[in-house]
């Protein structure tokens, strides 16, 4: 990666190690490269990024899951394929 400019995700980071471990293979360039990285361990997240308050999310309710749910699988107009049955 080095001289490159990337965007690297990281998703579900238990642990400050994990972190630890790899985030010497991230040169910092000063290319706009990112790393991006997600954990629902706010401690874990605090310790990644110390200066920047992490986004917490809210868990969705039934009723989103739902809807989320048929419009992944209908689309928008969830009457399309979605019935009371499924």
């Amino acid at each position: 990666l080095k001289g490159r400019r990337y965007l690297i995700v990281m998703d579900d980071v238990w642990n400050a190690e994990a972190w630890n471990d790899v985030r010497r293979c991230f040169p910092n360039d000063n290319n706009g490269s990112r790393v991006m990285v997600t954990s629902r361990i706010l401690k874990v997240a605090r310790f990644i990024s110390p200066l920047n308050a992490p986004h917490v999310m809210r868990f969705l309710t039934v009723d989103e899951s739902w809807k989320l749910l048929q419009e992944k699988l209908c689309g928008l107009d969830s009457r399309l394929c979605c019935d009371d049955e499924m």
